[in-house]
């Protein structure tokens, strides 16, 4: 047998479920836009983070600075000196080696 108001109510909470799922707030247009930009933004601050790729080339620790000519690197290059004074301008795609007193690649930075 077959309970009738059992079956009615299951069909009536179906059915109101499919009624609350047509009502779901709409996001606005603004928010849209916001989120938008955002997303542009974080992008393009990860594609100058990346851009001196200087985690790929700290396989250059310890090589003479004479290596830093045989390799193709895709930016501006600043070979910094033991005890050299350098200026605090930031250039996100900059690559900057730092020489001991030796003349031997002890670091490789970003900026």
């Amino acid at each position: 047998m077959i309970n009738y108001k059992k079956t009615g109510f299951s069909v009536t909470v179906i059915a109101a479920a499919f009624l609350l799922q047509a009502c779901q707030p709409s996001v606005p247009e603004y928010f849209k836009e916001v989120d938008v930009i955002a997303t542009q933004q974080a992008a393009a601050q990860t594609q100058v983070a990346t851009a001196c790729n200087s985690s790929t080339l700290q396989w250059m620790i310890g090589q003479p600075e004479g290596v830093i000519g045989g390799v193709e690197i895709g930016g501006p290059v600043r070979v910094i000196s033991y005890s050299q004074t350098v200026s605090t301008d930031y250039n996100a795609t900059r690559t900057n080696f730092y020489l001991d007193t030796a003349g031997r690649i002890t670091r490789v930075t970003c900026g």
